[in-house]
């Protein structure tokens, strides 16, 4: 692969198998292998049944984010295995909000919380020793 000038798992993973037979100069059955191969080493792609995920969403937990209104907003509060984003004006509350819920997943289960370790990144240096 690398001879016709293939580097990275990720490349070939997204590739159709007609596309990867025209560059690799391979048959299409052979492409659609390796690309197969190229999606599960990389960890991406497939399809799920629908039991799969009925089992996931099983495993679905609720942060509460401190405020019943908008616990209830939320269908009960934040979902685990999501990504949420928050947005508003400057001032509008959105880092207190990731501070709350921050705390939220640290605290013991019997306070509603997760037992759990987070890790905070602040892209734009707006949490400092004022806030």
């Amino acid at each position: 692969m690398r001879e016709a000038g293939f580097e990275e798992l990720l490349a070939i993973a997204v590739m159709s198998p007609n596309e990867l037979a025209e560059q690799a100069e391979l048959g299409e059955a052979v492409s659609s292998k390796i690309i197969q191969g190229a999606k599960k080493m990389a960890n991406i792609g497939g399809f799920v049944s629908g039991n799969k995920l009925l089992e996931r969403r099983k495993e679905v937990q609720k942060l509460t984010s401190g405020s019943a209104a908008l616990d209830e907003l939320l269908g009960g509060g934040f979902e685990t295995q999501a990504i949420v984003e928050v947005y508003g004006e400057f001032g509008s509350g959105k880092t207190q909000i990731g501070h709350q819920l921050a705390v939220n997943t640290i605290l013991p289960s019997e306070q509603g919380g997760f037992d759990g370790e987070i890790f905070y990144i602040d892209t734009e240096d707006t949490s400092g020793p004022k806030e």
